[in-house]
């Protein structure tokens, strides 16, 4: 049984080791490359991992299994502290096309509708065919605000509900 829960304050080792297996696996799923994060040093690993395990600005949540199998963040924009943008999402190969993805965004929307958040917005690869299939199928849609973002890639969005209990662990 997968189990998905909030990064914890101390966790850096284990954010480091899930993102960098992100980045080796997939590497044209990110704009950050492996070859920059594997150098990065152990310090910012703690930092990030710890500033998204409190508070209501960021949250990075892992799925578990044996071991961290996914991994998603969403962080509140800067211009708009209403919408928050989705980061880092990513599943084991061996885990797609299954609930594990699909329970990665809600847990991303309960905690983001637990937060005031009130739009989470993913910019996707164009070549991420997968991706973007996955995300319209969760109810994302294409934003028409595409002009501040790359022409390499698409801006998709989705409207948070303000239910549940987005911080409590959950069994998947």
């Amino acid at each position: 049984m997968a189990i998905i829960r909030r990064l914890n304050l101390g966790e850096g080792a284990l954010y480091r080791s899930v993102r960098l297996e992100s980045l080796q696996e997939s590497p044209d799923a990110f704009a950050s490359r492996y070859e920059d994060a594997v150098t990065r040093s152990e310090q910012s690993w703690c930092d990030q991992a710890d500033s998204t395990a409190s508070g209501s600005d960021r949250a990075t949540f892992i799925i578990a299994e044996n071991r961290p199998v996914g991994l998603a963040a969403l962080y509140r924009d800067g211009n708009d502290t209403k919408v928050g943008e989705l980061i880092q999402m990513w599943v084991a190969p061996e885990k797609r096309g299954g609930t594990a993805a699909s329970s990665l965004i809600d847990k991303i929307f309960l905690w983001a509708g637990d937060n005031n958040f009130s739009r989470v917005k993913a910019e996707v690869e164009i070549s991420n065919s997968r991706a973007i299939q996955f995300y319209k199928k969760v109810g994302f849609i294409e934003s028409d605000d595409q002009a501040s973002y790359s022409s390499s890639s698409i801006l998709l969005t989705k409207d948070v509900e303000q239910v549940g209990d987005g911080d409590a662990e959950e069994a998947v």
